[in-house]
């Protein structure tokens, strides 16, 4: 599967990546360039690739065609083999205005895990527009990286 920047609103899954460094700032790279695998004279250790996870916002949708309940997940679907120290994954069901929902994952290890939330609809009426919007932060021996991605937004019959 390909991966695309979360940013165009992509469902398939994006991957943020962060690169290790050591702690001196002459030697840390540039955002997303891949580092060679050796120690320097400090004893630190440099990663040749990426460390990061591929995650996803699902469109919302309702489970059954007239339900009154509106779901909406994010996933992280892949991490590196050597995956991030801590990962922060959140959850937000929005229409244009305002969220309706909100869950967060807390800080945990970063491995394949999935959010949800739903909404209970007041009447099905009227038409709403909503988006699945998540949050991943991610920590690896001191470098932080975060990411917000929305998926694509979806009008469904909701009040």
């Amino acid at each position: 599967m390909k991966s695309k920047l979360a940013v165009l609103g992509a469902t398939v899954p994006a991957l943020l990546a962060l690169s290790a460094a050591p702690a001196s700032s002459a030697d840390v790279p540039q955002p997303g360039k891949s580092v060679s695998a050796k120690a320097n004279s400090s004893g630190s250790l440099k990663v040749k690739t990426d460390i990061g996870c591929k995650y996803r916002a699902n469109d919302p949708g309702q489970l059954t065609h007239g339900g009154k309940t509106v779901y909406a997940t994010v996933q992280i679907t892949w991490c590196t083999p050597k995956p991030p120290d801590k990962c922060h994954l959140t959850i937000h069901l929005a229409n244009p205005v305002y969220n309706v929902a909100y869950k967060d994952g807390h800080w945990t290890s970063c491995k394949k895990m999935t959010l949800k939330v739903s909404y209970h609809c007041a009447d099905l009426v009227s038409k709403r527009q909503f988006v699945t919007v998540g949050t991943l932060g991610m920590v690896y021996h001191g470098y932080q990286r975060s990411h917000v991605f929305p998926s694509r937004t979806v009008t469904l019959y909701c009040r």
